[in-house]
Order: structure tokens, then C-alpha cells, then sequence
């Protein structure tokens, strides 16, 4: 049985603090007119560096909260939205298709085409194929390891393609990781709404 094709027309390649602030900032517009019946797939391999952290100095987050927990309950409040589908696995592929669409290749051959592509896959390595763009040293990462892609100062790398979370080369803390993440969905947003907009509820 051939594994299956899931359409999308955003994919977001990273489920860490980046990717699901992204996802969720998006999702909860689906119940604009403007937003249609448009489709959010977040892919994510479990490796956020996230899991390993105990936060202080979050705002609105209990001083000494797990990451991991963290992680789990911004999973739960992605899986209030319908429009958002997240999917357990890893991108090793990922390609603009002639017609300007994207299509990304997990390991165990389900792909998902999209429209829009967003990589937030942290700023510790860089195995997704297919790209033409090579991670630069992150300006802010504090070590040498450290890698960033590079961007338009909106976190548009090309057309329909962004970066976001730690990637797109903001220091490290969970604020700053989200709310790249946010900015990033607030530009897509504002794209499909033909005006510049921003969604604070879903309403």
C-alpha cells in the first residue's frame, strides 16, 4: 500500500517552540471568511531541544515548568483546531515543485505538498535535502556549532519559504524562538487576508 500524500498549504518542518507558535498562531485564525478551507501540517521528530529544558523566565509559564510539559500542552492546544494536522516523523527531503509548490519526503515515504513552506527545525544541525540554501554561523547562538539560515529581516528566505525559531537566528529563549514563530504566522496571515492583520483570538 503506497504510503500517503497529505495536501497542505502550509508546511511547518519543526515541532519545537518555533514551529508550534507558528501553527498555532495560524490555526487560530480558521474561522475567518478570509482563511477558507486552508490546511496546517506541522511535522515533528521529537528531538526539540525543549525536552531537556526547565524554564524560569517565561512570561505566563510557572517558574521550573518541564519543556517537555511545555511542549505537550502547546501539542493539545494545536489539536483544538481542525484545520491543523500534525504528523510524527522525520523530513529528509524537502523540494520547490515546477509549479512553485513544495513538496517534503518523510523517511518512511509519506510526503506533504504545500504551498508555503516553514523550517524550524532548531539551530543545532541541518539534514533536510533538497534546498538550495546553506545555514550560515547563528550571529546570536554563542557557540561555533551554532547555525542560522539567512532571510529578508521578515524571516522570508524566498518566495513562500520562511524560517523560524532559533533557526531564523534568535537568541536562545523560549520567548524569542516563539515569537519568531508568531511573526512568521502573522506574515502569512496578513497575505492571505490582503491587508495587514493580526489574530489574537479565534473569534
Amino acid at each position: 500500500m503506497p504510503a500517503p500524500t497529505h495536501p497542505a498549504d502550509v508546511l511547518i518542518i519543526g515541532g519545537g517552540a518555533g514551529g508550534l507558535s507558528c501553527a498555532i498562531t495560524l490555526a487560530s485564525a480558521q474561522k475567518k471568511k478570509w482563511f477558507e478551507d486552508r490546511r496546517i501540517v506541522i511535522v515533528d521528530d521529537g528531538t526539540s531541544d525543549l525536552k531537556k529544558a526547565r524554564l524560569f523566565n517565561v512570561p505566563g509559564v510557572t517558574p521550573g515548568t518541564l519543556g517537555s510539559d511545555l511542549l505537550s500542552e502547546l501539542e493539545v492546544q494545536l489539536g483544538q483546531y481542525e484545520c491543523a494536522t500534525m504528523l510524527r516523523g522525520t523530513v529528509q527531503r524537502a523540494e520547490r515543485l515546477p509549479g512553485g509548490r513544495f513538496i517534503a519526503t518523510l523517511e518512511q515515504g509519506e510526503e506533504v505538498v504545500a504551498t508555503k513552506l516553514v523550517i524550524a527545525t532548531g539551530y543545532k544541525r541541518w539534514d533536510v535535502e533538497g534546498l538550495d540554501h546553506v545555514p550560515e554561523p547563528h550571529p546570536k547562538g554563542g557557540k561555533t556549532n551554532r547555525i542560522h539560515l539567512p532571510h529578508d529581516g521578515c524571516y522570508r528566505i524566498e518566495p513562500d519559504l520562511h524560517v523560524a525559531g532559533l533557526l531564523a537566528g534568535g537568541s536562545s529563549q523560549f520567548a524569542i524562538a516563539a515569537g519568531i514563530g508568531a511573526q512568521v504566522a502573522v506574515e502569512l496571515l496578513s497575505e492571505w487576508a490582503g491587508k495587514r492583520t493580526h489574530v489574537h483570538d479565534n473569534a
